[in-house]
């Protein structure tokens, strides 16, 4: 098929997918380098999307601007098993990945820490993530398949992970229940869908980070993610590609996104937000900024 004719096709499933103009989404969609017209496969289980979702929630968060190696939120591959998923971590991150997931009580922070209810099993050089209230579950694996080394309590620090998984406390029980509350937040369904294709889909969402090694992400509230970066694809074709590939699928098409500038978008009624500054923040300081947070991983 030719480009033109692609383009066309994708700019017609934008349009149909949003209440952006055919203009609008023709715009966006010659800014797509690629479209492969297939759609991210989602787990039929809303408990297993409520799990990813919470996952690619708390690795925003608690990773923010320790990308490394062009990996947002430590994933670089991801491939549907059973109703769950198995994620490849970036070898280097990998560790820390773990780290930020498993629930700690910390006592300096005056809370939980990582995904409530979540356990661990399984082998060092495959292991899996599961919720003890639900049959939800995500494998992990390294890059490299080496192994992946359990964290140990830092000071103040509670590992709750370590707990029988019958052995919530009240603390944690509430924590878990919180996520499922829907105060302040439109749409819990498409929270959970919308985060749950962030960790599903590293090979679109990576290509922000791809210019310097890494990119930033954090979030504002338990409803939505924050990704931010400087160089390489504009939002709007970031957008594009995510639209190619189904990210606003079953979103209603008035809150599918919204385009607030030339820097920034909202997709899902500002569950995912995508930030990208006018000019480099980095320069000639990335190599040095990325071989730094290389060496925090040590």
């Amino acid at each position: 098929m030719s480009r033109s004719r692609n383009t066309n096709r994708l700019a017609k499933k934008i349009r149909d997918q949003t209440s952006l103009t055919l203009s609008t989404a023709s715009r966006l969609a010659q800014q797509a380098a690629v479209y492969l017209g297939s759609s991210v496969p989602d787990s039929p289980d809303p408990r297993q999307r409520r799990l990813e979702a919470h996952m690619a929630h708390v690795l925003a968060d608690g990773l923010r601007d320790r990308q490394l190696n062009g990996a947002l939120l430590g994933v670089r591959e991801a491939e549907p098993e059973d109703q769950g998923v198995k994620l490849t971590l970036e070898s280097d991150m990998a560790d820390e990945v773990l780290r930020e997931l498993l629930p700690r009580f910390d006592h300096f922070y005056g809370g939980i820490r990582g995904v409530p209810a979540l356990r661990v099993r399984g082998s060092a050089r495959q292991l899996i993530l599961y919720d003890t209230v639900s049959t939800a579950r995500v494998t992990v694996t390294r890059a490299d398949s080496g192994s992946i080394s359990l964290p140990s309590a830092r000071d103040g620090e509670v590992l709750l992970w370590k707990r029988l998984p019958g052995g919530l406390s009240r603390d944690e029980h509430q924590e878990a229940e919180e996520w499922t509350d829907s105060r302040g937040i439109t749409d819990l369904r498409v929270r959970d869908l919308l985060l749950s294709r962030i960790l599903r889909c590293p090979g679109l969402v990576n290509r922000a980070a791809e210019p310097h090694g890494f990119a930033n992400c954090y979030t504002h509230h338990a409803g939505d993610l924050v990704i931010e970066w400087c160089c390489g694809d504009t939002v709007e074709a970031l957008c594009a590609v995510l639209l190619a590939h189904g990210f606003a699928e079953e979103v209603s098409r008035a809150n599918a996104i919204e385009l607030i500038s030339r820097h920034s978008a909202h997709l899902g009624d500002r569950t995912v937000i995508l930030n990208r500054h006018g000019s480099c923040l980095y320069g000639r300081n990335a190599e040095d900024l990325a071989e730094s947070i290389r060496k925090g991983y040590e």
